[in-house]
């Protein structure tokens, strides 16, 4: 960008695109409409909603994901355990054979 054409648009002589203006203000939406209002604050990423996420947050999400996966197969299969369980006969239905 020329320094003469960012001159005229302080002045307000000329109207920047909207692309310009949004990257200017740090908007994201100038990549992709999902991404409207997200903009960058030093290091963070931040959500229209005002929350913060660095890189290091963002590396962990796979792994998190992972984490939950995993989580999710041990209460099914847990689940799974209490239902046979459930089948089985309990003391108080026993007979008790008296010789």
């Amino acid at each position: 960008m020329d320094l003469s054409t960012a001159r005229r648009w302080k002045r307000g002589a000329i109207c920047p695109p909207k692309t310009a203006l949004m990257i200017l203000s740090r908007d994201l939406g100038c990549f992709d409409e999902e991404w409207r209002g997200w903009t960058i604050r030093g290091e963070d990423l931040v959500s229209p909603d005002g929350w913060c996420v660095n890189r290091n947050d963002a590396l962990i999400v796979p792994l998190q994901h992972g984490q939950i996966a995993a989580l999710r197969a041990e209460i099914a299969a847990l689940r799974e355990q209490a239902e046979q369980l459930e089948d089985q006969p309990t003391p108080d239905s026993w007979e008790i054979a008296t010789g």
